[in-house]
């Protein structure tokens, strides 16, 4: 995983226009899947860099397979340096679903976040029948903490909340964190953890 190039973003959206669930499914609190479209997909990666704080920022991440995107992984820390929270959000096309990646790639920002970066939680939720997610945060070491409610495409629907406190992660791949030092400021750390 790692920050992409234009061109990959173009390819990235590719993936994503190839499908990420059944259509009669919205899977995400936001249903950003219904109005799919090359230039708001490519700005929303490019606007979330440009107005990048070390206090407020959202590192949305290229998961590869080989040279080829297969989805996305998204770390975000709002007043971070105060809560020493982060959260999370990720998709895969399709075909790359159900064969560990999901679980792989969150594992990697956990262990960013909780192994780097100095996280004390992490939060994350999904819609009640997105089994994928419930079970990748199951196997993480999440607890359930409240349900609410979203409305992706105007229904309201069950929403399950989550969060892993750093003393109960363990993670489940080994995962190489390469030249983060000198960016640790750009995250709001001040000292290495």
């Amino acid at each position: 995983m790692r920050l992409p190039s234009t061109d990959e973003l173009e390819a990235l959206f590719c993936v994503a226009e190839g499908g990420i669930h059944p259509s009669e499914e919205m899977p995400f609190g936001v249903a950003w899947t219904d109005d799919l479209r090359l230039d708001a997909f490519v700005d929303f990666h490019r606007t979330a860099l440009k107005e990048w704080q070390p206090d407020h920022w959202d590192f949305n991440l290229v998961t590869f397979r080989g040279r080829v995107p297969v989805g996305s992984q998204s770390l975000h820390g709002q007043t971070f340096s105060a809560t020493r929270t982060v959260s999370s959000g990720s998709w895969l096309g399709r075909p790359h679903q159900g064969r560990g990646f999901g679980t792989e790639q969150r594992a990697a920002v956990l262990e960013l976040a909780f192994g780097r970066l100095g996280a004390l939680a992490a939060e994350t939720g999904a819609l009640a029948h997105n089994h994928a997610s419930l079970r990748v945060s199951e196997k993480l070491g999440y607890r359930f903490t409240f349900e609410d409610t979203l409305s992706p495409r105007g229904t309201p629907l069950p929403h399950l909340n989550f969060r892993l406190e750093r003393d109960g992660w363990r993670s489940p791949v080994p995962v190489e964190v390469e030249g983060l030092e000198r960016c640790l400021p750009l995250f709001g750390v001040i000292e290495v953890p």
